[in-house]
């Protein structure tokens, strides 16, 4: 693909998931020519991500962050092959991390990855496991979502680095960038210094949250549905389609990625 000057960034499950006209309709807007890039942000592993897309008939879609940001793919002719993400971290080791958190009332998730432990588990266990990697000094980043999902990562990872290092990857400004997401594990990537929409359906932990940050939207519609309306709120889409921006020269040795 060639260089995009933006980019979509959308959480699967309640986010872009869940309303097939809305969703149909945002999908056609991206196969079109001028549309920018597009990525999807989950935590799912990527086999997983793949089968619920086929599901709902999503053939759009440039890169897939999976894991709660654990993995980046990028989609080519020959399907979803792995960027260089994360960064080696010596200290990490899902194994200690298994042992570490063995007997606390927390049930381990039938997924495999080596860089995220998963589990079921209620906050009040979410919270033992905090106190448990601390008392340890295993430096981790644990994320609990969806009310009993909990997530234990190398510190540093989380969906929200994962998007910065993709848009450094593509060379797109922050202000070029919009993340859309609905539970708790979209934190990390809704709070970045990027506009972000949250979905109506979101949760009520994540809509408390936005009040803390800045360049929000809270739809009023759910799902893709939400997504399109935030997208018209930022001026991304006009009636006639995708808004025009000109195409600005990209600095390596600034911190601000675009310059006019």
């Amino acid at each position: 693909m060639s260089r995009p000057l933006r980019l979509l960034v959308t959480d699967l499950d309640g986010t872009l998931l869940g309303d097939r006209d809305a969703l149909a309709h945002l999908c056609d807007l991206f196969s079109r020519d001028d549309a920018p890039a597009l990525a999807f942000a989950t935590g799912r592993q990527r086999e997983s991500a793949v089968t619920l897309l086929e599901q709902w008939n999503v053939s759009c879609g440039d890169f897939l962050i999976a894991g709660v940001g654990s993995e980046i793919y990028e989609r080519n002719a020959s399907g979803w092959n792995a960027l260089p993400w994360p960064p080696d971290n010596e200290r990490w080791d899902a194994e200690r991390v298994r042992a570490a958190l063995a007997g606390l009332p927390l049930e381990p998730q039938p997924v495999s990855s080596p860089v995220k432990v998963s589990y079921v588990a209620t906050p009040e266990s979410a919270a033992h496991a905090v106190d448990r990697l601390a008392s340890l000094a295993i430096d981790a980043n644990v994320v609990h979502s969806h009310g009993d999902l909990l997530d234990v990562l190398p510190s540093g990872v989380d969906k929200g680095s994962a998007v910065s290092w993709l848009t450094r990857h593509l060379e797109i400004d922050s202000s070029a960038v919009i993340t859309c997401g609905d539970t708790e594990n979209d934190l990390a990537m809704l709070a970045l210094s990027c506009a972000s929409i949250i979905v109506s359906n979101a949760r009520r932990e994540v809509r408390a949250a936005a009040a803390s940050m800045e360049r929000v939207y809270i739809a009023g519609r759910p799902h893709a549905g939400g997504i399109l309306e935030g997208l018209r709120r930022y001026g991304w889409l006009t009636p006639d389609g995708w808004s025009r921006i000109e195409p600005r020269r990209y600095d390596r040795d600034t911190n601000s990625r675009y310059l006019s």
